[in-house]
């Protein structure tokens, strides 16, 4: 069950490494925040939806329409000025990366019926074939599984990201 403090570490990871060097806070702020925002339909959709609704949990939020909509709408509030003009569309795909990466995750479960992908236009749902996440029987156990799974590897992921590339120096470089 992947937490929105692990899918915002993935979100932060994704911006650290896929922006152009160096990578600036604030886009992987806005990515951390995005990769987290699918899980809103938790708060707005009513806890007596069917799995098959539209607006159930990982649903519409969870579709890769809702990531390429968020994605620019994130893009259009946060990144309007003239100083990112020349990024701009590379910030949206980054955001619209976090984005996926939530349902994606999601997808790792064994704990739901799947992630909506292709929601408005198909209700089918989707688990990846692999499933590592969801199968302790305690709470407990689900947060370790996730924490060894997703949050400790991103949180180590962003960092590196984010100090190697910070520095300016490429991956290869930082490696030799």
């Amino acid at each position: 069950m992947p937490t929105p403090i692990s899918h915002a570490a993935v979100g932060f990871a994704i911006a650290a490494w896929t922006q152009q060097a160096p990578p600036t806070r604030r886009v992987c702020l806005v990515a951390a925040a995005c990769a987290a925002l699918p899980d809103i339909d938790v708060i707005v959709s009513p806890l007596h939806l069917a799995e098959t609704s539209l607006f159930a949990h990982r649903a519409i939020t969870h579709s890769l329409t809702f990531a390429l909509l968020a994605a620019a709408v994130a893009t259009l509030i946060f990144f309007r000025g003239p100083e990112w003009t020349q990024r701009r569309a590379r910030i949206a795909v980054i955001l619209g990366l976090a984005l996926v990466s939530h349902a994606c995750f999601d997808a790792l479960s064994r704990y739901s019926w799947g992630v909506e992908f292709f929601a408005p236009f198909s209700l089918q749902r989707f688990r990846f074939v692999w499933t590592p996440l969801g199968d302790s029987s305690s709470l407990a156990g689900q947060l370790v599984q996730e924490a060894i799974v997703v949050l400790l590897p991103a949180i180590l992921v962003g960092w590196l990201g984010f100090k190697i590339r910070r520095r300016g120096l490429s991956p290869k470089a930082a490696s030799a």
